[in-house]
């Protein structure tokens, strides 16, 4: 394990590259979604629309967003708690605001968040391989929630006609991508760390992740209540994020089917996921609003409720993110 004050200088090295790379994304972020809002729809509408936004429906969806945090720390508890490890839900939440920072601002599948993680969770006295197991735990738990909620979505899409080709090919590539995932690293946490083939335990990011599973990797990666609860979780924080998305467009007064509010936002989740972009720039704002649209959403009122989306989901929480993320390199 590196000494404290190597991993410090890591963190503020990444930190100086993650506050760049988040600025640039969120200036991207901001030009993609404007230049969907110039060429549909009327520019006038959408500035409407969002300087009349009801602030009582904003706070819904900032609490509903909070909840989200705290989803994401129960995982993460449930982990340790599971390993005979006591720690609290606001020290989880903190770092689940932690992660959400580096995933955004360091693009790299989410990789970047469950490393730093993993290193907060060690700072906090946790062997590496206890620590490496939570976050693998809950990654693992966070794949299979969004498995049966993309279920859920292509079953409400299939019902009310929307199961377009487009989608289909989307849910099959989501699934072969995810079940090949799943498979190799529910292998790999099954024993057998040591058949993994020799040049790709050369790669130095595997190397880390074979080492901090171990011979005998923790119980946690084996415990189908822990699953069981931290799946239910996750489920709750896709539902929640959904539900945020619903709030805003009642913000700018349109009311729209719960389930295709939700059909909507998972399927651009999907789609931000695969496509591996900083934040799905663009793809997952295009999905969203174009699924949105056939339900029946006015166009505006999607593009506004997508702005407003990414401005709670994204960017309000850059600032508490990289103030707690330098507060965890000072450790």
């Amino acid at each position: 394990m590196a000494p404290i004050g190597c991993w410090s200088t890591r963190w503020e090295r990444d930190l100086k590259v993650g506050v760049r790379a988040g600025l640039i994304s969120g200036v991207l972020l901001l030009a993609v979604v404007v230049a969907v809002a110039a060429h549909f729809g009327k520019p006038e509408e959408y500035a409407r629309l969002l300087a009349h936004a009801k602030p009582a429906w904003l706070a819904v969806a900032l609490v509903l967003q909070v909840a989200t945090y705290v989803c994401a720390g129960g995982v993460w508890q449930r982990a340790l708690v599971r390993q005979g490890h006591s720690r609290s839900l606001v020290e989880m939440v903190r770092l689940g605001v932690v992660k959400l920072f580096m995933d955004q601002a360091v693009p790299s599948a989410g990789i970047s968040g469950n490393v730093l993680v993993a290193r907060a969770l060690g700072h906090r006295g946790l062997s590496h391989q206890s620590a490496t197991a939570t976050v693998i735990a809950g990654l693992i738990s966070f794949y299979i929630a969004y498995a049966l909620a993309v279920a859920g979505a292509l079953v409400i899409l299939w019902l009310t006609a929307h199961a377009s080709q487009f989608i289909m090919i989307l849910v099959t590539v989501f699934a072969l991508v995810l079940a090949l995932f799943l498979t190799a690293l529910l292998w790999v946490t099954r024993g057998n760390r040591d058949r993994v083939p020799r040049w790709l335990r050369k790669i130095k990011p595997v190397e880390k992740f074979l080492a901090g599973i171990g011979d005998r990797p923790p119980h946690v990666l084996r415990d189908l209540v822990f699953f069981v609860e931290a799946t239910g979780l996750q489920l709750l924080l896709i539902a929640l994020d959904a539900a945020t998305l619903w709030a805003v467009l009642e913000a700018v007064g349109t009311t729209a089917p719960p389930a295709g509010v939700f059909a909507a936002f998972t399927m651009a989740s999907v789609v931000a996921m695969i496509s591996l972009l900083p934040a799905g720039l663009g793809t997952f704002d295009g999905t969203a609003i174009a699924l949105l649209s056939a339900f029946r959403v006015p166009l505006e009122a999607a593009v506004a409720g997508t702005v407003l989306l990414r401005g709670l989901t994204f960017i309000l929480p850059l600032i508490p993110g990289f103030w707690l993320a330098r507060a965890e390199a000072v450790k």
